[in-house]
């Protein structure tokens, strides 16, 4: 089971939007997936039409209370493949990042999911603590704007100075949103991250899109309300790109595979990771040009 946060010390920088599409696109392609909801304010149940419960059926928070049910904690949601695990009601008892990471470890739900997707609060806070060190890796999405910047500088501030629990650096990848290589601060800000963090950690942008904030206002992932839109390509591909600097993420699959079934899968090899590697230098003009046509 592989354990993919989604995080940024920085508000307003599509964290939780990236976090639901990513799951939709994972769970689309054939991938048991659950998506977790740390945030208080369960903005990613809104983008999967998750409508609260009341707060004396609502399940105790994770942080407080990890010994809880399965079955209690888990809700269904109209995708295949996918689940929600809510952030839960707090009872004003103490909070312990380890109980997230001991919930992880839980034989059924290895035994249920292959990805688990976990998006926090835009805070240091406990939340984004017990994420950080319970994942395999991390994903940072941030605007290409100075305070953008910033904030990415602050979030891998804070994943150099901790080990996980299983004593391992956390590897990480920032994700460009509403990029617009045209515009000349976009450009400067990218290539500023670049220099600092090397262009194997910068992933595929995702470009502004209108039918992305439509998709989560309708609540679901933008795969499954437009699944012909460039939002929807763009987040395909960036799983792509997962993929190739994370090849445990998931098997390897067509890089267009969007057209194609969902269960057809190709066993990873090394010619094929090199071809996927290889993928990534391909600018995106010439792949819309591919899909288009």
């Amino acid at each position: 089971m592989f354990k993919l946060l989604v995080s940024n010390r920085k508000g307003g920088s599509a964290k939780t939007t990236t976090a639901v599409n990513l799951a939709g696109e994972f769970a689309q392609q054939g991938k048991r997936c659950l998506l977790i909801d740390l945030d208080p304010q369960a903005h990613a149940g809104m983008g999967l039409g998750y409508q609260p419960l009341q707060n004396d059926a609502c399940p105790q928070n994770l942080l407080e209370n990890g010994r809880q049910s399965l079955a209690s904690l888990l809700f269904e949601t109209r995708i295949d493949n996918l689940f929600y695990l809510p952030p839960g009601e707090r009872r004003n008892k103490p909070m312990d990042a380890t109980r997230l990471y001991k919930f992880l470890c839980r034989k059924q739900l290895a035994e249920t999911f292959e990805i688990v997707v976990i998006d926090t609060p835009p805070n240091a806070g406990i939340e984004q603590t017990a994420a950080l060190k319970s994942a395999d890796a991390v994903v940072i999405p941030f605007m290409p704007t100075p305070l953008g910047k910033a904030g990415v500088q602050q979030m891998t501030a804070d994943i150099s100075q901790l080990k996980t629990f299983h004593g391992k650096r956390l590897p990480y990848a920032l994700i460009p949103i509403m990029l617009d290589t045209r515009v000349r601060l976009d450009n400067q800000v990218l290539s500023d991250l670049i220099a600092i963090h090397g262009l194997e950690r910068i992933l595929r942008g995702i470009r502004r899109n209108v039918k992305v904030a439509e998709a989560f206002e309708a609540g679901c992932p933008v795969r499954h309300y437009d699944g012909r839109s460039q939002g929807a390509f763009d987040y395909h591909m960036l799983s792509q790109d997962m993929l190739a600097l994370w090849p445990g993420l998931f098997p390897l699959q067509d890089s267009l595979s969007l057209r194609k079934p969902a269960a057809r899968v190709i066993p990873v090899n090394r010619q094929a990771l090199e071809e996927n590697l290889r993928h990534r230098g391909i600018r995106l003009k010439d792949k819309c040009q591919q899909w288009n046509g």
